[in-house]
C-alpha cells in the first residue's frame, strides 16, 4: 500500500515561522499539500515534530498526525517516523513548501512503483539533480534504514546521499514549476 506523508517537521528558520501553517487560498499549506496527496486516492498522513502538534491539531485529527519519534536528522525523521507507525507501507513523500506541485506529477509518481517494480526509492531528476522530497519511499528501504539507524550504522541523514548509495528510478521532471520550494520570507511573497 502506498501512503502519504506530507512534511511539515522542518524548523522553518529560513522562512522565520512555521511554514506548513502559512495561508494559501482559505487553508494552509499543509492542508493544500494533503488536499494534493488524497486526490490520489490515498490515505494521507502530516509529519511534526513536537513542539508543533498543539498549532496542527486545530487543522488536522490526531490520526493523521505523525509527531516524530526517532532519533534522526532532517526529512529523516519524519520518515522514519512515519515508517514505525505503517511498517509495511511505502511513503508517497510531499514537502509542505512545494506549493506548487501538481497533480498530474504527483500521479506519476505514484504509478512508476507498478510500472518499474523493484526499486527502493521512485523520484525525480532534472540535470542531475534529485528531488528527494516529491518521492516514494518503500518499506523495503525504510526496514533497512530504521534497522542501520537503530544499531548505529547510519551516520550520513541526507535523503540525496542515502538515495545515491541505493536502487533508486529517476522520472524525468516535465513542469519545473511544480518543484519549486518557497521556503524563505521572498519565495512566499511570489505565490
Amino acid at each position: 500500500m502506498i501512503r502519504g506523508v506530507v512534511l511539515c517537521g522542518g524548523e522553518s528558520k529560513r522562512m522565520g515561522r512555521d511554514k506548513g501553517l502559512l495561508p494559501m487560498v482559505n487553508k494552509t499549506w499543509a492542508q493544500h499539500a494533503v488536499d494534493k496527496l488524497q486526490s490520489l486516492n490515498i490515505p494521507v498522513l502530516v509529519s511534526i515534530n513536537k513542539t508543533q502538534a498543539r498549532n496542527y491539531h486545530c487543522f488536522f485529527s490526531p490520526e493523521q498526525l505523525v509527531i516524530d519519534q526517532v532519533a534522526s536528522k532532517g526529512p529523516l525523521t519524519g520518515l522514519l517516523s512515519t515508517h514505525l507507525n505503517y511498517p509495511d507501507d511505502n511513503l508517497l513523500l510531499l514537502a509542505c513548501d512545494m506549493t506548487e506541485m501538481d497533480e498530474g506529477t504527483l500521479q506519476a509518481l505514484k504509478s512508476s512503483i507498478i510500472i518499474f517494480p523493484g526499486f527502493d526509492y521512485y523520484l525525480f531528476e532534472q540535470r542531475d539533480f534529485m528531488e528527494p522530497l516529491c518521492a516514494i519511499y518503500t518499506s523495503r528501504i525504510l526496514k533497512k534504514l530504521y534497522h542501520n539507524l537503530h544499531n548505529g550504522g547510519l551516520s550520513n541523514f541526507s535523503l540525496h546521499k542515502l538515495i545515491k548509495q541505493g536502487n533508486y528510478k529517476t522520472l524525468s521532471i516535465i513542469d519545473t514549476k511544480s518543484f519549486s520550494n518557497h521556503n524563505t520570507a521572498t519565495n512566499k511573497l511570489n505565490i
